[in-house]
Protein backbone atom coordinates (compact mmCIF):
# COMPACT_ATOMS: atom_id res chain seq x y z
CA UNK A 1 0.00 0.00 0.00
CA UNK A 2 1.48 3.59 -0.76
CA UNK A 3 1.86 6.03 1.84
CA UNK A 4 -0.48 8.97 2.09
CA UNK A 5 -0.86 11.96 0.16
CA UNK A 6 -0.83 15.29 1.79
CA UNK A 7 -1.48 18.97 0.73
CA UNK A 8 -2.01 22.32 2.22
CA UNK A 9 -4.15 24.59 1.33
CA UNK A 10 -3.29 28.41 1.63
CA UNK A 11 -6.30 30.71 2.09
CA UNK A 12 -5.06 34.11 2.19
CA UNK A 13 -8.21 36.79 2.12
CA UNK A 14 -8.32 38.91 -1.98
CA UNK A 15 -6.10 35.71 -3.05
CA UNK A 16 -7.44 32.85 -5.09
CA UNK A 17 -6.35 29.51 -2.75
CA UNK A 18 -2.69 27.74 -3.23
CA UNK A 19 -2.81 23.92 -3.01
CA UNK A 20 0.89 22.35 -2.30
CA UNK A 21 1.60 18.74 -2.59
CA UNK A 22 3.96 17.70 0.64
CA UNK A 23 6.59 15.62 -0.63
CA UNK A 24 9.46 16.51 1.16
CA UNK A 25 11.15 15.90 4.82
CA UNK A 26 10.65 19.23 5.82
CA UNK A 27 8.87 22.03 4.82
CA UNK A 28 9.56 25.28 5.69
CA UNK A 29 6.95 28.61 5.46
CA UNK A 30 6.74 31.90 5.97
CA UNK A 31 7.29 35.18 4.34
CA UNK A 32 10.71 35.17 3.23
CA UNK A 33 11.72 33.90 -0.61
CA UNK A 34 13.93 31.32 1.04
CA UNK A 35 10.89 29.07 2.02
CA UNK A 36 9.75 26.51 0.74
CA UNK A 37 5.73 27.76 0.93
CA UNK A 38 5.67 31.47 0.44
CA UNK A 39 2.85 33.09 1.93
CA UNK A 40 2.97 37.04 1.28
CA UNK A 41 1.16 38.39 4.44
CA UNK A 42 2.60 41.06 6.74
CA UNK A 43 1.72 39.29 9.90
CA UNK A 44 3.46 35.86 8.91
CA UNK A 45 6.99 35.88 9.98
CA UNK A 46 10.32 35.73 7.56
CA UNK A 47 10.46 31.97 8.63
CA UNK A 48 7.07 31.70 10.27
CA UNK A 49 6.81 27.80 10.87
CA UNK A 50 8.25 24.11 9.61
CA UNK A 51 5.97 21.09 8.78
CA UNK A 52 9.13 17.70 9.29
CA UNK A 53 7.53 14.67 8.50
CA UNK A 54 8.27 11.33 10.19
CA UNK A 55 7.43 8.16 7.35
CA UNK A 56 3.60 8.91 7.05
CA UNK A 57 3.00 11.37 9.90
CA UNK A 58 3.55 15.42 9.23
CA UNK A 59 4.36 17.63 12.89
CA UNK A 60 4.28 21.34 13.15
CA UNK A 61 6.58 23.31 14.74
CA UNK A 62 6.95 26.81 15.63
CA UNK A 63 9.97 28.30 14.41
CA UNK A 64 9.60 31.84 17.01
CA UNK A 65 7.10 33.51 14.86
CA UNK A 66 6.51 37.33 16.34
CA UNK A 67 2.46 36.57 15.77
CA UNK A 68 1.82 33.21 16.17
CA UNK A 69 1.25 29.50 14.99
CA UNK A 70 -2.18 27.78 15.75
CA UNK A 71 -3.12 24.53 15.32
CA UNK A 72 -7.38 24.62 15.70
CA UNK A 73 -7.12 27.72 17.45
CA UNK A 74 -4.26 25.87 19.99
CA UNK A 75 -1.50 27.72 20.49
CA UNK A 76 1.26 25.70 19.39
CA UNK A 77 4.77 26.88 21.10
CA UNK A 78 8.02 25.04 22.11
CA UNK A 79 6.83 20.93 21.15
CA UNK A 80 5.92 19.99 17.38
CA UNK A 81 2.19 19.20 16.91
CA UNK A 82 1.32 16.36 15.07
CA UNK A 83 -1.26 17.50 11.99
CA UNK A 84 -4.36 15.33 11.12
CA UNK A 85 -6.31 15.05 8.80
CA UNK A 86 -8.66 18.65 8.21
CA UNK A 87 -6.48 20.15 10.69
CA UNK A 88 -6.70 24.59 10.21
CA UNK A 89 -3.21 26.14 10.61
CA UNK A 90 -3.50 30.11 11.66
CA UNK A 91 -0.20 31.33 10.82
CA UNK A 92 -0.19 34.96 11.85
CA UNK A 93 -3.63 37.37 11.67
CA UNK A 94 -5.24 36.47 8.58
CA UNK A 95 -3.45 33.53 6.85
CA UNK A 96 -5.39 30.14 6.97
CA UNK A 97 -3.69 26.89 6.09
CA UNK A 98 -5.67 23.62 5.70
CA UNK A 99 -3.80 20.53 6.20
CA UNK A 100 -5.72 17.54 3.64
CA UNK A 101 -5.44 14.26 3.22
CA UNK A 102 -5.90 13.42 -0.67
CA UNK A 103 -7.64 10.94 -1.88
CA UNK A 104 -6.80 9.33 -5.35
CA UNK A 105 -8.83 8.18 -8.03
CA UNK A 106 -8.28 5.81 -10.38
CA UNK A 107 -9.86 3.87 -13.36
CA UNK A 108 -11.51 0.66 -12.28
CA UNK A 109 -10.07 -2.22 -13.68
CA UNK A 110 -12.81 -4.45 -15.63
CA UNK A 111 -14.08 -7.69 -13.41
CA UNK A 112 -13.22 -10.20 -16.21
CA UNK A 113 -9.06 -8.98 -15.94
CA UNK A 114 -8.72 -5.38 -17.25
CA UNK A 115 -6.51 -6.04 -19.92
CA UNK A 116 -7.70 -4.58 -23.07
CA UNK A 117 -9.40 -6.97 -25.62
CA UNK A 118 -10.23 -8.93 -22.35
CA UNK A 119 -14.09 -9.00 -22.97
CA UNK A 120 -13.70 -9.43 -26.98
CA UNK A 121 -12.37 -12.82 -26.28
CA UNK A 122 -14.70 -13.72 -24.06
CA UNK A 123 -17.36 -13.44 -26.93
CA UNK A 124 -15.35 -14.84 -29.66
CA UNK A 125 -16.67 -18.48 -30.87
CA UNK A 126 -15.86 -21.57 -29.71
CA UNK A 127 -13.40 -23.27 -32.09
CA UNK A 128 -14.71 -27.05 -31.30
CA UNK A 129 -18.33 -25.84 -32.81
CA UNK A 130 -17.97 -25.45 -36.34
CA UNK A 131 -19.77 -22.27 -38.16
CA UNK A 132 -22.75 -23.58 -40.71
CA UNK A 133 -22.18 -21.24 -44.27
CA UNK A 134 -26.09 -21.45 -45.07
CA UNK A 135 -24.78 -21.03 -48.63
CA UNK A 136 -23.07 -24.23 -48.56
CA UNK A 137 -25.90 -25.89 -46.62
CA UNK A 138 -27.91 -25.58 -49.45
CA UNK A 139 -25.75 -26.66 -51.83
CA UNK A 140 -25.33 -29.53 -49.90
CA UNK A 141 -29.01 -30.60 -49.57
CA UNK A 142 -29.16 -29.30 -53.02
CA UNK A 143 -27.13 -32.29 -54.28
CA UNK A 144 -28.94 -34.44 -52.14
CA UNK A 145 -32.10 -33.75 -53.82
CA UNK A 146 -33.35 -32.32 -50.97
CA UNK A 147 -33.97 -29.09 -53.35
CA UNK A 148 -37.57 -28.20 -53.99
Amino acid sequence: MSSPIYNLVVEIPGASARHYQLNSRMISVGRGERNMIIIDEDAVSGTHCELRRKGSVFSLVDLGSTNGTRVNGESVQGEAKELRDGDVISLGLAAKVRFVHVVEVKDKTDAAGGEPGATTRRLKRNPARPAINPVAAAVAKAAKGGGS
